[in-house]
């Protein structure tokens, strides 16, 4: 039986729930760019998610760390009351990087309350209470699909992507796969919209199509090069641009905003931040050579 036959048989529906979905999102290693890029989506906005006014689309409640009414005790028994299983259905959204708390010594990398032993609880331990109760887990920025900035060569922190957290193996409740919305930070608009196709893939209106890096197909099909953005680079008198890498992005299609802007259509250097380990492999595109010492006196 392949995965998409087995939602229809298993996956709830708008009628079956309550009618509202829940968004439980929750925040690693990141500097929360993926927020602010959400915030400025527009044509659909999350504002029309939580109005309901996004066609064949439940209403919808969001659980931000940042945008939260509640705070505190409050606003982690709501993260309880998911891990429970009863907030139902609810999506888990992951923005940065899960930290590997074995390195932290005896304190801890990252935290979000204690536990009834007062212990802390780490957004690891956050992510293995909440991934197995929700419907779907989608990690979104490159921090949160491959490990992003925090994983590049050097860090002590032992970052990682959700899927590498959780195994390739992983499925959620509605037998899902982490699904992968990578960019430093993805157009907001592409996010809603991949919001929007998962639950219409819930509830049995569209089959889920996703790339080999788990990704939205339709997304992640256009090719943009990372390339130097200046000769006078010192990455670029050594470049071959016959042989240029190509990595997949919504920017080149979609834009940033309304169809406008994004680095792929305004002239500005892709560093391929959709890639995998990009940081290492396409990062050192946009620097420039050091310019060499003074001479005496100059």
């Amino acid at each position: 039986m392949t995965m998409e036959h087995s939602l229809v048989d298993e996956a709830p529906t708008q009628q079956q729930g309550s009618g509202v979905l829940s968004l439980v999102w929750i925040g690693g290693a990141s500097c929360d760019g993926c927020t602010m890029a959400v915030l400025g989506a527009a044509e659909p906005g999350i504002e029309d998610l939580l109005l309901g006014r996004v066609p064949d689309a439940p209403p919808v409640t969001l659980l931000h760390p940042a945008l939260a009414l509640e705070s505190g005790d409050a606003y982690r028994a709501e993260l309880n009351r998911a891990a429970a299983g009863q907030l139902n259905p609810f999506l888990l959204i992951l923005e940065g990087s899960v930290l590997d708390e074995s390195l932290a010594g005896s304190g801890s990398f990252s935290r979000m309350g204690v536990d009834a032993d007062g212990r802390p609880l780490t957004i690891a331990a956050w992510i293995d209470r909440l991934a197995s109760q929700a419907e779907a887990v989608i990690a979104i920025g490159s921090c949160a699909t491959w490990g992003g900035m925090p994983a590049a060569a050097g860090s002590p922190t032992g970052a990682m992507g959700l899927e590498d957290y959780l195994g390739r193996d992983f499925r959620s409740r509605a037998d899902l796969p982490v699904i992968n919305v990578p960019g430093c930070a993805p157009p907001g608009e592409a996010f809603v919209e991949t919001l929007v196709y998962v639950w219409l893939h819930l509830a049995r209106l569209v089959p889920l199509d996703l790339d080999d890096e788990r990704r939205p197909r339709w997304l992640y099909n256009e090719p943009a090069h990372p390339l130097p953005p200046r000769v006078d680079y010192m990455p670029a008198q050594a470049y071959d641009v016959a042989h240029r890498p190509t990595v997949g992005c919504p920017v080149p299609r979609q834009g940033w905003m309304k169809g406008v802007g994004g680095c792929a259509r305004v002239g500005g250097c892709c560093i391929g931040c959709t890639a995998r380990d990009f940081a290492d492999r396409y990062l050192a595109l946009a620097t420039p050579e050091a310019p060499p010492p003074s001479s005496p006196g100059g």
